[in-house]
């Protein structure tokens, strides 16, 4: 299939998708919406569910692409962190099809979809790990487990995915993450941030 008849279809699949979730997209009016043949998404695809998986691939790899790109920008490790929870949250708010997979719930997903939400979290515990042992080679975080952390730091992240992206202003959502990141890095105790008594 040529290049720009697969992205035709992939880019209108994710808008139709995004807007109507799988259930309600119809391959008769993807193949309208991207000026292809019906026939075509079916020999390339198989399934309307192939087409969504492919979907959700990409948008996976497009954010893992984006929020590593502006991680390896920065120098200092808790930059590199502060970077990684901005632009998560900024990338995935992006992320529609992503993002619904949590609000259908698990019961609901087709097979694959799972999977797939899975490499993404696998893939950020990735980069969070790399930059936390970074952090302790450089001397600028004490961690034991810095593995461990990383997957916590990232189940945390997911937990406020859903309800701060849906829910919150982008300006209060810029607040909270300011805030973990201040416990992250500074902890709970009042003398870490400086301030006295």
């Amino acid at each position: 299939m040529k290049q720009e008849k697969l992205d035709s279809i992939l880019n209108t699949a994710k808008k139709m998708f995004a807007r109507y979730g799988l259930r309600k997209t119809s391959i008769e009016e993807m193949a309208r919406m991207a000026r292809v043949a019906k026939a075509t998404i079916y020999n390339y695809f198989g399934s309307k569910d192939r087409v969504y998986l492919e979907v959700l691939r990409r948008e996976m790899s497009e954010l893992v692409e984006k929020v590593s790109y502006l991680v390896d920008q920065e120098t200092l490790p808790r930059d590199k962190l502060a970077t990684f929870v901005k632009a998560k949250f900024r990338y995935m708010a992006k992320a529609i099809n992503i993002l619904n997979l949590d609000r259908e719930g698990i019961e609901n997903l087709i097979p694959g979809a799972e999977s797939i939400r899975n490499e993404l979290f696998n893939r950020e515990v990735d980069i969070i790990n790399s930059i936390l042992v970074d952090g302790v080679k450089k001397g600028f975080f004490y961690l034991n487990y810095p593995l461990l952390t990383a997957r916590a730091i990232a189940h945390a992240l997911r937990g406020f995915e859903l309800n701060w992206l849906v829910q919150e202003s982008e300006e209060k959502i810029e607040y909270y993450l300011d805030e973990l990141m201040a416990i992250l890095l500074y902890g709970l105790k009042f003398e870490n941030r400086g301030l006295k008594e």
